[in-house]
């Protein structure tokens, strides 16, 4: 499996939990050709699916402490923790304590940019994405400083988990909006990425999280929950997703 977590997202159209915990079976092979690759896991990763999550020790942040969340989606996940409630954990609303590192995520992609960037032709550099060579601008003015925060992140998030099994919160902060061009706004951290908040902290931390679906807006957008575990926790997560899916199921596409 890589250290760098497990990102899942469950939805109509896509995976039940048992195709994840399949899927991360096939994954988590080590390879010689991946430094960074860990042993596999000791059971499979559908051994534990059906143990439910009573007792589990939930944290609830809704927020994460920074983030500005759509009334609706907010309502929703609200009522998807009280559900695992219902199930059996022991929920405490609680924030990490974490800043938002949004300007650490973009910085880390800025400055693998402007590397990529300095790696092709000048022919190759007239004809690539404008959003990749303002990127590549922008990751020109940064240093291995700028972004080490990452490893004082990655302990905040560490030690906060020591008290929980999981940490919830939406997958999303806003509902759903229309596909944008590369181009359509000026490339800063915020209009990158500032409409997904609860994302780029955990693959920062390297923490296995998961969506899935837990209802819909007014005009009928998707809203999602996360599961987040501990590094390495992927069967915690999976047992939760499990757990919330057999009382919502997720409906399947038609084949």
């Amino acid at each position: 499996m890589s250290p760098f977590g497990t990102v899942s997202h469950l939805g109509p159209h896509t995976m039940s939990v048992a195709d994840a915990a399949l899927m991360l079976d096939v994954l988590a092979g080590p390879d010689a050709r991946d430094w960074t690759a860990l042993p596999p896991p000791p059971a499979g990763w559908l051994a534990d699916l059906d143990a439910g999550i009573a007792g589990l020790r939930v944290a609830f942040s809704p927020t994460l402490g920074y983030a500005a969340v759509h009334p609706e989606i907010a309502t929703a996940v609200e009522q998807a923790v009280e559900d695992l409630a219902d199930l059996g954990a022991r929920v405490d609303p609680v924030d990490p304590g974490i800043a938002d590192p949004l300007e650490i995520t973009t910085g880390l992609w800025f400055t693998g940019s402007w590397t990529l960037w300095n790696m092709l032709t000048p022919e190759q550099q007239e004809v690539t994405d404008p959003d990749f060579a303002a990127q590549a601008a922008l990751g020109a003015e940064l240093t291995s400083l700028d972004v080490q925060r990452r490893i004082e992140l990655g302990s905040q998030l560490r030690q906060f988990m020591e008290r929980y099994d999981l940490l919830v919160t939406p997958s999303v902060a806003v509902p759903a909006f229309a596909a944008r061009a590369a181009g359509h706004s000026p490339m800063t951290p915020e209009s990158m990425l500032g409409w997904t908040p609860f994302s780029y902290p955990f693959n920062l931390s390297q923490q296995p999280a998961l969506t899935m679906p837990c209802s819909t807006t007014r005009a009928g957008l998707p809203i999602g929950v996360q599961f987040v575990g501990p590094m390495f926790a992927d069967a915690v997560v999976l047992r939760a997703a499990t757990a919330y899916s057999q009382l919502h199921p997720v409906p399947r596409p038609p084949i």
